[in-house]
């Protein structure tokens, strides 16, 4: 049995000084420090702030490799981009650089805090048995928790994408790690393929990027006379649970599709913004009731800066500090845990007794007074703004004590770059 003492807990629900928490791989107890009972291994949180694991609501982690990379690109629309970016580098991942840009990526996020992650993948050289690759590197090595599926898309053999998808999905059913049923976008994406897809997929959520470029939507209308959403629930592809990710074109009849169809929406204004593709209509997808959680759709690791640079955007976009504040992005926050709790089949995102032991540790002097009233705002502000973990728990198990994992990061980073070598000059640079 663990504790941690002297605790400032937060979740995202209860904010409460000076407790304890014990707990295995699941919360067992929280108390006044003056109940404490005694614990076989002890973690002192005295000046600092405790709070559940967080969980990154749409990830690629295929793209530790994308830094630093040197290509030309002269791209005119989002399609270009992708064709002369993106799907050149993913079409080059093999086994090797899948694990390692995973294992990398995997350390990195543990360093911030995040303790689960959604993943959308995509590798050209390697599509059979691909998922159980990044289980390895992401759930058995490295600790985290994750839900995982392949990019099924028209540039790789479609029955091999489906195959992968369906198979990892029946074969991982722990708390651990689960399957979704992953897909690009609609302009990868033809009606046989589609077709194909409805097939196979049964109940299993989809994974999807969903108009995020303004050309993705134009596209499907002229192509197919539909909007995107219109055209996947045509299909009887939109599940419960399936995340849609971006939406940030998507019309009032869409949000109502995916309201209706009990999908979530995963946002990702900083991508957005840096492939300029535009913002999502977040006053539309709360009035249409459309849940929502943020991701960061492989553009680093730091998800408390996604949270803030949300709030940031939001402002922007609707020309007005008021039109967006913390309590939408606590909304999203809680979620995304809501969400992780009903697909891993385990209550995540409190600190509460019969909750995932799930814990991350952060050091941090207040220089205000917190209460109820204004707990999450000084999160946002203040913790958030110098958000350094020094313990994280999964399930119970230290995987980040006093700053440091316990892992050869020197020989995996070494290793790292000699994969990415290999990966660059397959692709030409």
């Amino acid at each position: 049995m663990k504790a941690i003492i002297h605790a400032n807990l937060y979740d995202y629900e209860d904010y409460k000084t000076d407790v304890y928490i014990l707990f295995d791989d699941l919360i067992r107890e929280v108390g006044p420090m003056k109940d404490f009972p005694g614990a076989d291994e002890i973690v002192d949180a005295s000046s600092a702030m405790v709070l559940p694991g967080l969980i990154n609501g749409h990830a690629h982690l295929y793209g530790a490799f994308f830094r630093g990379i040197s290509l030309p690109l002269h791209p005119r629309t989002f399609s270009e981009l992708l064709k002369q970016f993106f799907w050149k580098i993913d079409a080059q991942l093999d086994e090797e650089s899948t694990y390692y840009g995973a294992k990398v990526y995997g350390l990195e996020h543990i360093k911030h805090g995040v303790t689960t992650v959604f993943d959308h993948h995509a590798s050209g050289r390697q599509i059979d048995g691909s998922l159980d690759v990044l289980k390895q590197a992401i759930v058995d090595e490295t600790g985290m928790r994750g839900l995982f599926c392949f990019e099924t898309s028209d540039r790789f053999p479609i029955k091999e994408c489906i195959r992968e998808n369906v198979r990892f999905a029946k074969k991982e059913t722990s708390s651990m790690a689960r399957g979704l049923f992953g897909m690009h976008a609609s302009l990868s994406l033809c009606n046989e393929t589609l077709a194909q897809v409805a097939s196979q997929i049964g109940e299993l959520p989809l994974h999807v990027h969903v108009a995020e470029s303004l050309e993705d939507e134009v596209e499907c209308i002229n192509r197919y006379g539909q909007r995107i959403v219109e055209r996947f629930d045509a299909f009887g592809l939109l599940n419960k649970d399936s995340i849609l990710a971006h939406a940030v074109h998507i019309d009032g009849h869409e949000a109502e599709l995916i309201a209706e169809r009990d999908c979530v929406v995963a946002i990702n204004p900083a991508s957005n913004m840096n492939t300029g593709v535009g913002l999502p209509d977040v006053r539309l997808l709360k009035e249409k009731k459309v849940r929502t959680m943020i991701g960061n759709d492989l553009l680093g690791i730091d998800l408390t800066q996604d949270y803030r640079n949300t709030v940031f955007a939001m402002h922007l976009r609707y020309g007005s500090p008021m039109s967006f504040g913390a309590e939408d992005v606590l909304a999203y926050i809680r979620e995304v845990y809501d969400y992780a709790s009903r697909r891993l089949m385990l209550p995540v995102g409190r600190i509460k007794k019969g909750y995932a032991a799930d814990l991350i540790v952060v050091p941090h002097h207040v220089p205000v007074f917190l209460g109820e009233h204004n707990i999450f705002s000084y999160v946002l502000d203040g913790l958030f703004n110098v958000f350094h973990p020094r313990d994280v728990f999964v399930a119970g198990q230290c995987r980040l004590k006093n700053y440091e994992t316990a892992w050869d990061e020197e020989a995996i980073y070494a290793k790292a770059r000699d994969v990415s070598q290999a990966l660059w000059k397959r692709i030409g640079v």
